[in-house]
């Protein structure tokens, strides 16, 4: 059996383990925080353009699988009494600001991740306030602080968008609901904590409602919901300010592992929490989703068959609270283990018993007719240079990227499908093109150096030509070149299909 030699000059983490890479580069990782905001915010925009170039005005909102638009007119964008959409402009310009947002924040993460200082330096200055080391249980703890503060900031502007800036859509006002301002929030605490725990009054937060055993779903008024964001950011804020003047109790010191796998379990564990959750609140209440902009509540789909908008936001937060429930469980032993001085990575009895068993061969990696097939394919193919390398990957998916935007697209029953499908395929290559000219930036050196021979069981190496950054860019280039060529010749070929029918 071929055994597998560990280069010395190899990483520790090759470019697929992703952030893990820049666990102690502070630098590095908020530069992808950074950018990783700006994907989440580009997705907010891109998504809001697609749902309102989907929309249709003479069908019930909760049939046409939308989830940010509902949203939107939750907070009083474009809605009017009844759930009638009377203005998408909102909606256009709620997508053009993050797409803008999008671009500054994404500028910002390609700054850090490329120029900025790889570990930033500590100190009293600008830069050492966001620097930070993961055993410095007080400086985690402040860390801690900032974000809860930003979270009670966040609950206080629902509480002003309902009660200062136009209120909030309520589907019990009028006949069948009207935006409303909340004048007279919930500030009892007897009245609120009530959802979280029986009464003596009588009334409970777990009585059983028409849909299922609600808890906080019950909530069943606008007054009751602005109140409990007050008593939200409150408690947000508070807890902030006490975790950022404060060192972390005696118990949390033992009890606690402080490193950076161990916060991702924590955090992994939160969003698990919340997704499960909020799945369960939006499946049974039809006050903060109400029933004419999400569908009917207590069901995921109308009685034809069709997947209401409730039924995708309650799905989709259930499925990624699982696998985020997942995480945490994965990584948390992860974390305790290296605590205690056991890493599965490196560990030789591990890594002895994993190679020996031959448990790295696969159908995909052992058998010698697969093997072949992917080292013929361009990537691989010894003898090519950069450019043919490109041209020919890029032709292959140039040619192939025009289908799914042809007959996927929102434009596919159009006269100009074609067309968006060649600017489409054109665009996708072009990001492509970026990411991949990305990539080779912060994994090649810019002078190629000897490397040691590696021999690996389970991979394929790329060619020596493509491991610099200035012959990387040069195939990045072709590419791009080769993709916009295959797509063109694929549009050219669906303009003339009765020719060649003929």
């Amino acid at each position: 059996m071929t055994s597998t030699v560990v280069s010395s000059a190899s990483p520790q983490a090759p470019w697929w383990s992703g952030n893990a890479r820049l666990t102690e580069l502070s630098g590095r990782l908020l530069g992808a925080h950074v950018a990783h905001a700006g994907l989440i915010v580009f997705w907010a925009g891109a998504m809001t353009f697609f749902e309102l170039s989907k929309l249709s005005l003479d069908e019930p909102l909760g049939r046409q699988s939308l989830i940010l638009i509902p949203h939107l007119m939750t907070l009083g964008l474009g809605v009017g009494d009844g759930g009638i959409i009377t203005d998408t402009e909102p909606f256009f310009l709620v997508g053009v600001l993050h797409l803008i947002s999008s671009a500054v924040l994404g500028a910002g993460g390609i700054f850090h991740s490329l120029k900025g200082p790889a570990k930033l330096p500590r100190g009293d200055n600008y830069a050492g306030y966001f620097s930070y080391d993961w055993k410095d249980q007080n400086k985690m703890t402040s860390i801690l602080g900032i974000h809860l503060i930003l979270l009670g900031l966040g609950a206080f502007l629902l509480v002003a968008k309902a009660m200062f800036w136009g209120g909030l859509f309520d589907p019990a006002a009028g006949e069948a609901g009207a935006m409303r301002i909340v004048t007279s929030p919930t500030t009892s605490p007897a009245e609120i904590f009530s959802y979280l725990a029986p009464t003596s009054s009588g009334w409970s937060g777990y009585a059983p409602t028409a849909h299922g055993w609600a808890g906080m779903a019950a909530v069943d008024n606008l007054e009751d919901i602005v109140g409990g964001h007050i008593w939200v950011g409150t408690l947000c804020i508070l807890g902030g300010l006490w975790h950022c003047a404060t060192k972390p109790l005696k118990w949390a010191q033992n009890m606690l592992v402080y490193s950076g796998e161990a916060y991702l379990s924590y955090s992994l564990a939160a969003l698990a929490y919340m997704g499960i959750f909020v799945s369960y609140f939006v499946f049974v209440n039809d006050t903060a989703y109400a029933e004419v902009l999400y569908g009917p509540a207590g069901a995921l789909k109308y009685a034809d068959g069709t997947v209401s908008a409730r039924g995708w936001l309650c799905t989709f937060h259930a499925a990624f609270g699982i696998l985020f429930l997942l995480g945490h469980v994965w990584h948390g032993i992860q974390a305790r283990s290296r605590d205690v001085g056991v890493d599965f990575r490196r560990d030789p009895a591990v890594t002895k018993i994993a190679v020996e068993s031959g448990v790295l061969a696969t159908p995909l990696n052992s058998v010698q007719l697969n093997r072949s097939f992917i080292g013929n394919l361009p990537i691989f193919r010894e003898g090519l240079g950069p450019w043919r390398r490109g041209l020919e990957i890029g032709m292959a998916h140039g040619y192939w990227l025009i289908g799914p935007f042809l007959f996927l697209g929102p434009l596919r029953n159009t006269d100009n499908a074609a067309l968006a499908g060649l600017l489409s395929a054109c665009g996708l290559v072009a990001i492509a093109t970026a990411g991949m000219n990305l990539y080779g930036q912060v994994t090649f050196d810019r002078v190629q150096r000897p490397r040691e021979t590696t021999v690996t069981l389970d991979t394929l190496q790329l060619p020596a030509s493509l491991q610099t950054v200035s012959a990387w860019n040069r195939f990045s280039v072709s590419f791009l070149v080769g993709g916009c060529g295959g797509a063109f010749f694929a549009y050219s070929l669906l303009g003339n299909l009765n020719f060649f029918g003929a």
